[in-house]
């Protein structure tokens, strides 16, 4: 059952977003038993988003033959993942809340934004909003993590948000025609391919820009090559959605570009 769960929670992400917030972590100087609180919520919380997503498209994953998903097998009752969704969703606010309230407020911001795009969102132009609150919700919840309890930068949120739109543009690209046929219509898949994918370099640009420019002389030997590796990264994402449109990898390579920008942000923080 612990198995079906994790496969219903859209496991690459999960650990990718749950991973980024550990890093966030060290780079924020949280100290190891409230850093380790606030992974175990974020990892929770991406469960209970991950999971809802497959209980909201059971029906249209059962269309489309998606018998790998667990809910389509019968492998997880419905009423079962529910019951899950509620508990981590409940699980991720209190254990923030433990670390401080504030905490618990932008994890509560993290949680909504990613039931809004489940719920409905996904479909309208507005899709990518719940990406980006998203994603600048993270830093914020694990900044506030560290004593003193403070919110990062402005510039961080802001590349946590952009980094989350991006992530958004590349999650939808390979099922962008699919998504439509099921009147799925969200800001990706109301745009030219090549302008999709256009826009996740330029994203990816944009966020190293940011890191660069903000991190200041004393870490350009960091934020230099990690911005113009992640920007390659996003590059390599885009060509290869243009050529093989069904990949799952410029997903997979935005993750690898999120890593690289939280790297360099992590040098940033240290060396300043």
């Amino acid at each position: 059952m612990m198995g079906a769960v994790l496969r219903s929670s859209h496991p690459v992400p999960t650990f990718a977003v749950t991973l980024l917030s550990l890093l966030l972590a060290i780079a924020f100087g949280v100290a190891p038993a409230q850093a380790v609180v606030v992974v175990v919520a974020v990892f929770l919380n991406q469960i209970a988003i991950g999971l809802s997503n497959d209980i909201v498209d059971v029906e249209r994953d059962r269309r489309a033959g998606r018998t790998d998903k667990p809910l389509v097998a019968g492998a997880i009752p419905r009423t079962t993942a529910w019951a899950v969704v509620i508990t981590a969703t409940t699980l991720s606010i209190a254990l923030s809340v433990s670390i401080n309230p504030r905490v618990g407020l932008w994890q509560v911001v993290f949680l909504i934004s990613g039931f809004a795009y489940n719920a409905g969102l996904k479909a309208t132009v507005f899709s990518a909003v719940p990406y980006a609150t998203g994603f600048a919700a993270l830093p914020a919840l694990v900044s506030l993590s560290a004593k003193p309890p403070e919110l990062p930068a402005w510039w961080v949120m802001l590349v946590g948000a952009i980094l989350g739109v991006s992530a958004h543009f590349a999650n939808v690209l390979p099922d962008g025609e699919s998504d439509k046929a099921e009147g799925i219509r969200g800001l990706p898949q109301r745009l030219p391919r090549v302008v999709t994918a256009a826009a996740l370099v330029g994203l990816t640009g944009v966020a190293s820009a940011l890191l660069i420019w903000q991190g200041g002389f004393a870490s350009i030997w960091v934020t230099i090559p990690v911005g113009v590796a992640a920007v390659f990264v996003s590059i390599v994402a885009a060509v290869l959605t243009l050529r093989t449109p069904l990949t799952l990898w410029p997903f997979r390579l935005s993750i690898v570009a999120a890593g690289l920008i939280a790297v360099g942000l992590l040098g940033v923080l240290r060396l300043t």
